[in-house]
Parts: C-alpha cells; structure tokens; sequence
C-alpha cells in the first residue's frame, strides 16, 4: 500500500492543488517500510493526478483539494481523505490506529461532518467514513 500526503514543513499542506511536496509512504501491515519524497512545483491538476496514478498511490491524505482534482483521483481508484491537518507522523499514527476522524486532525474551517459530505459528492463509498469512530464500549 502507498500513502501520499501533501507537505509543507513537516505538516500537511493547506490545498493539495498548490503544495511544493508529496510525501509518499511505502506501508505493509500498517507498518512503514519506505519513505520517499517528490517536488511537485507548478504541476497543474492532471500532472498531479498522473504522477500519483504513477507512483500506485492508494491513498491521499491531504487538506483542501478542488473538486476537479479530487474527481479525477477517484476516477483512478485513490482513496483522497480531504480537509486534514497537523504533523506528518502524527497524521500517520492517527490513520495508521483509525484515528483520523478526531477533531485535531480537522483542518481549521471544515466543519465536522465535512468528510462525509465530501465522500457522498464523489458519489463513492470512502473506506475512512468509519475510521475514529468508537463503540459505546470503547468509550470511557
């Protein structure tokens, strides 16, 4: 599996469409295996798409993202889990333990719930729409 997150920093970028770097993670087991980064510079969106398509990235994690773009990597079968924020490893730890959906790793402006909302306009089923959520017994 790869993952690929936008960058700037050591944090996830603010929109994908414009980020200088990607960040992709080689991942067997949910353990990472390899790390390897990429310039991305003035690439307009259908570069970004193909070097990602290229690449086999499975998912992308990312802030904001237009919706043409997103569009176009559903339509290459990546997974793009919109509107996060915060560190590059602790974003990682929090998709690795299905984390992700807690409200730190919401990127300042979305509205919870914008996840979802975003998952049902690509008219696609994200397997992330449960990630971080909890069963009654799990809460304390």
């Amino acid at each position: 599996m790869k993952i690929a997150i936008s960058i700037w920093n050591g944090v996830v970028s603010n929109v994908f469409d414009f980020a200088d770097q990607l960040l992709v993670v080689d991942v067997e087991d949910k353990v990472e295996v390899g790390r390897s980064e990429f310039e991305l510079g003035q690439q307009v969106i259908q570069q970004r798409s193909s070097l990602l398509t290229k690449l086999n990235v499975d998912v992308l994690i990312c802030g904001g993202i237009s919706q043409s773009l997103a569009s176009m990597l559903v339509a290459s079968n990546i997974e793009v889990i919109p509107f996060v924020t915060g560190p590059v490893d602790e974003v990682l730890n929090a998709y690795f333990s299905n984390h992700l959906a807690e409200p730190q790793f919401l990127q300042p402006g979305s509205q919870v719930g914008a996840r979802k909302r975003f998952c049902r306009q690509r008219q696609r089923r994200c397997r992330h729409k449960h990630r971080g959520s909890r069963s009654r017994n799990e809460i304390t």
